[in-house]
């Protein structure tokens, strides 16, 4: 599992976990996330639980999905489970891909979204926080900044005497590194590629077209997947060259944007 602690200025942190159950598991795999929770009042937990139950509109119930409504009820956690199918295959379509909460009191809506290219789809939760969007932002670090600072920094000899000598030397060390690249580097925000309407319509055909040959695998379907896929390879390298090409084509030698198109290619 991989557990990140969202903090919404005011509100309580809240842990998002990721998890995956094999379908072969125990159905002790309950205790695991019962550590999980421990760790926060507040937790969501999401991913690929291999469990089925008639209660999230599953054609049947299974061991694994049993257990898992028992364990959610004797925590008092909430399902969030789609409406429609997350998983697709020759045996049958079902939603194994969902999210148990406990004490997340937003306004919160879950879909299954026809994006990917695979056999299991992905779900999309939306929670009413009530914050600002967050904007994409990437940390650059200038290296050379970050080596002069630790230069700078005196060096301090360390002699190992017990374990709280080395606790407090990892300390410093880390706060150290930590200063040092603050102190180096800047925020650069994030550029969105937007994609033409005709290479999203192109995409859902593909998705509904692996649908359909998951479901039937008659060779006719795969044919039309194959056709529907490479068409939409050709739309992306065209929509790529059309980019280098604009790219290239404003360049401008009296503001240095050509060095730094030549620095790019050559560094």
């Amino acid at each position: 599992a991989t557990i990140v602690v969202a903090t919404f200025h005011s509100l309580p942190p809240i842990n998002l976990i990721s998890v995956y159950n094999p379908p072969l598991n125990a159905t002790m795999f309950t205790n695991d996330l019962e550590k999980l929770i421990s760790y926060n009042s507040s937790t969501f937990i999401a991913g690929d639980f291999n469990a089925k139950n008639r209660q999230w509109n599953c054609s049947s119930t299974c061991r694994l999905g049993k257990h898992l409504l028992n364990f959610v009820k004797i925590t008092k956690q909430i399902f969030l489970t789609p409406e429609t199918t997350t998983r697709i295959s020759t045996t049958g379509a079902s939603i194994l891909d969902f999210a148990i909460t406990r004490n997340v009191n937003y306004l919160s809506t879950v879909r299954t979204e026809n994006e990917l290219y695979g056999d299991h789809l992905p779900v999309r939760f939306w929670l009413d926080t009530d914050t600002d969007l967050h904007h994409s932002q990437t940390f650059i670090t200038n290296w050379k900044k970050y080596q002069q600072h630790i230069i700078a920094n005196s060096t301090i000899d360390f002699w190992l005497l017990n374990f709280e000598d080395i606790e407090k030397e990892i300390a410093r060390f880390t706060n150290e590194h930590l200063e040092a690249v603050k102190a180096s580097g800047t925020w650069v925000k994030n550029s969105k590629e937007e994609f033409s309407l005709e290479i999203k319509s192109q995409t859902k055909i593909r998705n509904k077209l692996q649908k359909i040959f998951k479901k039937s695998r008659d060779p006719r379907d795969k044919n039309l997947l194959n056709r529907a896929h490479s068409y939409l390879r050709k739309l992306h390298y065209e929509a790529n060259q059309r980019r280098e090409t604009n790219k290239i084509t404003s360049l401008n030698p009296s503001d240095g944007s050509i060095w730094r198109q030549v620095k790019n290619y050559t560094i």
